[in-house]
């Protein structure tokens, strides 16, 4: 698993262009944005705000598609954590943060605006009542969203489309950060007799899992995680990928700074 779950180098926090003020410093966070001199004088840690990213629009999409329902915990429910935690960034850093969730059965895609402290509760509310159904996921949102921002996150499992799909929204000025988000069963299947049932579409397999087979499923299930690191290495972007086991706070920090 250390050799498929992880990201880059390149972190979401980088250097911006003016400075705009100070914030408390959150656990994780690039030492070189820690404003030393603060630190002796008051004796508590802030890190300086840049003014690109004071005034930035953020972007986060997020699959419930019916796939999502899967893992333990369940996947869309690390995914939706995962979510509430950048957006809770984004408000930190005085940014104007929609979310968007793909669209559900029988429903179009809805979003959540966040623009200040008081809409906290309600994108809470928003995300807990969200539900795993349906088949439109990320691609699905690739294809009828329009960003329209500085920032733009996709959270999902990533197994319904292709690099190419989510990188024609890589445009000059606007940072792609990717979060994928798998079941422990779908990094390392057990062994043994299997039933496998495709949740968007009810379709069963009866399988049984040997040595053979596992390896080759964790070499193809390697090589698709390493095709979209490497699309987001080439775009600029970062791509993280991980158990929906490991805490959301893990799956983000390296979006935040080594």
């Amino acid at each position: 698993r250390a050799g498929r779950e992880g990201a880059g180098r390149a972190s979401l926090l980088g250097p911006g262009e003016d400075f705009a003020g100070h914030r408390p410093y959150r656990h994780g966070e690039d030492l070189r944005r820690l404003d030393w001199d603060l630190l002796a004088r008051l004796d508590k840690p802030f890190v300086r705000v840049e003014r690109r990213e004071a005034g930035e629009r953020w972007a986060i999409w997020l699959d419930r598609s019916a796939s999502m329902g899967i893992g333990a915990p369940g996947k869309l429910q690390r995914a939706a954590e995962c979510a509430a935690g950048l957006a809770r960034v984004g408000l930190a850093l005085d940014a104007r943060v929609r979310v968007v969730l793909s669209a559900g059965a029988g429903a179009g895609a809805r979003s959540f605006e966040l623009r200040r402290s008081a809409d906290w509760g309600g994108l809470l509310a928003f995300l807990q009542a969200t539900r795993a159904e349906g088949r439109a996921g990320l691609a699905a949102l690739c294809e009828s969203e329009r960003p329209g921002s500085d920032r733009l996150f996709g959270i999902g499992d990533f197994l319904d489309g292709e690099p190419r799909k989510w990188f024609v929204h890589h445009t000059r000025g606007r940072r792609l950060c990717g979060v994928q988000v798998l079941a422990p069963t779908e990094f390392a299947p057990p062994l043994g007799s299997t039933r496998l049932v495709d949740l968007e579409d009810g379709q069963r397999v009866e399988l049984v899992v040997d040595d053979a087979l596992l390896t080759a499923y964790e070499q193809r299930l390697e090589s698709r995680i390493d095709a979209w690191r490497t699309a987001a290495a080439r775009h600029g972007a970062i791509h993280v990928a991980g158990s929906s086991a490991r805490p959301f706070e893990e799956l983000l920090t390296p979006l935040l700074g080594d």
